[in-house]
């Protein structure tokens, strides 16, 4: 479409805001983690089905009872849904004023044909009929998946750098648009860093904030498509899978511009402060990302009252600190309360974990002191210390040493211990589970001196909660078999053991 045309099109426009009397909003937003046998589970796509769902309801004039939620549900439940709509827009058209938008989201697998619901599948031209025959004067269908471009393809779409799409609340419009968050021949992106795909994550940022150009305090649907566009080409771009495109298609007439969030609905503000690349706001309660802003975004952003994580980066390096916000509250983060921390990678819609250990826990060192089980019979516990590094692949390293008087001697223990493990962050609490292989030596001070090489491999486990910047309190248990001689033969033996000390995070 030439700039002409779309030049054309923003003549015929002006702007209202969604909270005006007329206009009644329906949202039907669906997020399935599964697709076929042959597809991997995606990690985010319910989550940012449930992220987006909450921004509609909290800036975007959506009622509750007008917002069918679809988590990981059937093809069958979503045709229900789409039923309940049907329904609601017959008791709107009652009074001839009202005019209804209707949101469609998905996220979720897509073979470039159909969305996936596990093994169910709606082709894109079901979903095309669905929104011709759902009654509403103005339909907006946002598509997050592999290849969802596809959907454009027979209606002329095109991916493309900002467009002007005009739509209003108003009596004299109607249309639909469709917006996808890749090409046709396109994986569609998610990151460990943002819990989300790409193409979400900055409309949902846009939605609340940032992506609001012209500071009145609206998030229109041009500036959301743009904001999330820009960021998207740019953010993916920096990835090794390579750049996604956001695509669009838009069939309208009439007058006015949609406006998807109104920030004054806001019940708090963090204002973030500027000087950075990048900052990402975390809601610990949730322990989910609720907006991301950079240097060329507005830095006010509209949340919920609670407490919220602030990262931000600045030439390669990471700061970050924890905030409180109010209700009706007003937070301003000032730059030099932000510290060190550190980052997270990412994966393709749909691509297993590469294993990496989340935010917060990318590299650690545990120093911890316990006890276990020692060779010699009715030996007791023996006191032990262990120290572990872990790397930000999830690659480990420990040392741990015992020792401990017997009857007429003493049993000294150490072992070198290399391992893998996996970690989970949950806000100020984080857990792993992983195993280990090594070997080292056991002495005991009889005479003549007897002495054993230990060859040993098991598992470890713990938790840990963070009480200071980088600091957390750990608990955890090691379960080891090792293999060495014992009364003169060969004798394989278990060793359990706990362990109380600190994780200490770079």
């Amino acid at each position: 479409m030439t700039r002409g045309v779309i030049a054309a099109i923003v003549a015929m426009v002006v702007a209202a805001a969604p909270a005006h009397a007329s206009t009644k909003r329906i949202a039907v937003i669906v997020g399935n983690n599964a697709g076929n046998a042959e597809q991997s589970p995606l990690h985010y796509a319910e989550a940012d089905a449930a992220k987006f769902a909450g921004v509609l309801i909290e800036l975007g004039g959506v009622d509750p009872e007008d917002l069918f939620l679809l988590e990981g549900k059937s093809a069958a439940a979503l045709s229900d849904a789409f039923a309940l709509v049907r329904q609601h827009i017959v008791g709107f058209r009652k009074d001839p004023t009202i005019r209804v938008v209707v949101l469609f989201y998905f996220s979720g697998h897509s073979d470039g044909a159909a969305l996936e619901l596990g093994p169910d599948r709606l082709t894109f031209s079901e979903l095309r009929r669905w929104l011709a025959s759902s009654g509403a004067d103005v339909r907006v269908a946002l598509v997050d998946s592999c290849k969802s471009g596809a959907l454009l393809a027979a209606k002329g779409g095109k991916p493309g750098l900002g467009f002007q799409i005009r739509l209003t609340d108003e009596l004299a419009s109607t249309g639909e648009v469709l917006l996808t968050s890749s090409a046709a021949d396109e994986v569609a992106l998610e990151s460990r860093e943002i819990a989300g795909s790409f193409f979400t994550h900055h409309f949902v940022s846009g939605l609340r904030g940032a992506a609001d150009a012209s500071g009145d305090g609206l998030v229109t649907l041009t500036e959301a498509y743009q904001y999330t566009y820009a960021h998207t080409i740019k953010t993916t771009g920096e990835t090794i899978i390579g750049t996604q495109h956001p695509a669009y298609d838009y069939r309208l007439s009439g007058q006015g511009e949609l406006v998807l969030a109104e920030l004054s609905k806001r019940t708090a503000t963090l204002v973030l402060p500027s000087g950075f690349d990048r900052i990402i706001v975390i809601d610990l309660a949730r322990d989910q990302v609720t907006a991301e802003v950079t240097a060329d975004s507005n830095a006010t952003i509209a949340v919920k009252p609670g407490r919220y994580a602030i990262r931000a980066s600045r030439n390669g390096a990471m700061f970050a600190v924890a905030v409180s916000v109010a209700i009706d509250g007003r937070r301003a983060v000032r730059g030099n309360e932000l510290l060190p921390a550190t980052t997270a990678s990412t994966t393709s819609k749909g691509a297993a974990a590469d294993g990496a250990a989340p935010d917060g826990a990318l590299t650690a060192l545990l120093v911890s002191a316990g006890g276990g089980t020692g060779i010699a019979d009715r030996l007791g516990v023996v006191p032990s210390v262990r120290a572990a590094l872990v790397t930000r692949t999830g690659l480990s390293l420990a040392v741990q040493a015992g020792s401990r008087g017997g009857t007429g001697f003493r049993e000294t223990s150490g072992l070198v211990l290399a391992g893998y493990r996996r970690w989970l962050v949950r806000g100020a609490w984080s857990g792993w589970a992983g195993v280990e292989l090594g070997g080292g030596g056991v002495m005991q001070s009889v005479h003549p001196t007897a002495y054993s090489g230990v060859l040993a491999a098991g598992g470890t486990a713990g938790i840990a909660l963070d009480v200071w910047r980088g600091t957390a309190i750990a608990v955890e248990t090691t379960l080891h078999a090792e293999l060495l001689k014992r009364d003169g033969r060969t004798a394989l033996v278990a060793s359990p053991a706990g362990w109380l000390g600190l994780v200490i995070r770079r």
